[in-house]
């Protein structure tokens, strides 16, 4: 039962990521534009909001609750930045 449809591809997207997420999910993009975990150093292989949040709120539930998005969270996640290896993600 072939319908004859092209299949998607994921590369055809042009997915970027986005900066808010970085504060939301605790993620950061490579220079490679892969998607890094800030807590547990996962990378996650498409730039896509479901796949980051589902990441955080599955893996990182206790993260999400000791600093709640806002000031403290912001400044949890600029200590983390500073702990990953500067040379290899972006600065945006």
């Amino acid at each position: 039962m072939a319908s004859g449809k092209k299949k998607r591809r994921t590369e055809e997207e042009n997915r970027e990521f986005n900066q808010d997420w970085t504060e939301s999910f605790a993620f950061i993009c490579d220079t490679d534009g892969v998607p890094t975990c800030l807590i547990c150093h996962d990378e996650l292989s498409h730039n896509k909001k479901s796949n980051l949040e589902r990441h955080s709120t599955t893996k990182h539930t206790q993260f999400a609750g000791k600093y709640p998005i806002g000031d403290a969270r912001k400044k949890a996640v600029e200590e983390l930045k500073k702990k990953k290896q500067p040379a290899k993600f972006h600065a945006k």
